[in-house]
């Protein structure tokens, strides 16, 4: 499966799977790679061929859908007037580690 750094997939998240983004669970920052995942529904459902490989090599996790990281987006450019990469990474962050959106 192809990967993508965090900061790729912020600034060309419409070019993106409509599925979840799955992240090594390490430290993470704008240079970090991860991977989509397949579309669930195309495998039988006691499957996970849909999955990364890295989530059961190396224990990655899923973070957000490509949907929620829109909501993400979204949310913060009605915030602020031009939210720079890093706020939009830590406000993905952010909605990761407590399900609700960064108030700034």
């Amino acid at each position: 499966m192809k990967t993508y750094s965090i900061r790729e997939v912020l600034e060309n998240l419409g070019q993106m799977p409509e599925t979840w983004f799955y992240l090594p669970a390490t430290t993470w920052t704008l240079d970090t790679k991860g991977s989509f995942s397949l579309d669930s529904w195309d495998f039988p459902p006691d499957s996970t061929d849909y999955l990364p490989p890295q989530v059961a090599s190396e224990g990655w996790k899923a973070s957000l859908d490509k949907a929620s990281i829109e909501d993400v987006i979204s949310n913060l450019d009605q915030q602020l007037p031009s939210p720079t990469i890093d706020e939009y990474f830590e406000a993905f962050k952010f909605y990761f580690e407590n399900d609700a959106f960064i108030v700034l």
